[in-house]
């Protein structure tokens, strides 16, 4: 069995300044079990279109009954690849686990984009579970109780990109402030 997870999610925010902040989005308070991100490729194809791809290595927790047969699994590898396209201002994701895809494989395919008449950021995610975990009969199992723990991974990864908006507006407020005094005494 496959199972799929759908989400949505507003910001008050422009798509330039959500994709700044997904590319700025570890660390935070949120994701503690971000242990690292590096950036494997940058490149801008003759479109103007940034892809970009990153190596993130998580931390988790698994639950009890299936530490017996899964051992002492708690760090996994991910791959992020995004495609940015400044113009339409879209922006799609594409994530996916590296490591122990025999037991549970989960991709995660995002797009961000501007809508214009309301003035916000949405993004639309789809995930899928999936295990070809053979044996015991936990196949089943191990994607429902993913799939249920997603909900709460979602709103932790939503806050995170919250957090880092709001520090991202701090952050230009300063500059700007910094800015017009700098401006001011360079004018005088």
């Amino acid at each position: 069995m496959v199972l799929w997870y759908k989400n949505g999610n507003e910001y008050n925010y422009n798509f330039q300044t959500v994709s700044l902040a997904i590319y700025n989005k570890y660390p935070n308070p949120f994701s503690t079990h971000v242990l690292s991100v590096d950036t494997i490729e940058n490149r801008i194809d003759s479109e103007g279109n940034l892809h970009r791809t990153r190596l993130i290595m998580k931390e988790g927790r698994l639950p009890i009954w299936a530490k017996p047969f899964l051992k002492n699994i708690n760090r996994s590898w991910i791959i992020e690849k995004s495609i940015v396209n400044p113009q339409k201002k879209i922006m799609k994701l594409y994530t996916r686990n590296l490591d122990h895809t025999r037991i549970l494989k989960i991709e995660e395919y995002s797009k961000y984009y501007f809508d214009s008449i309301i003035k916000k950021t949405i993004v639309k995610s789809q995930v899928k579970f999936s295990s070809t975990f053979k044996g015991l009969g936990i196949k089943d199992r191990i994607e429902k109780w993913s799939h249920k723990r997603f909900d709460d991974n979602i709103k932790k990864s939503s806050n995170g990109l919250l957090y880092v908006l709001k520090q991202l507006d701090e952050k230009t407020k300063k500059w700007k402030e910094n800015y017009k005094i700098s401006n001011t005494t360079q004018i005088q």
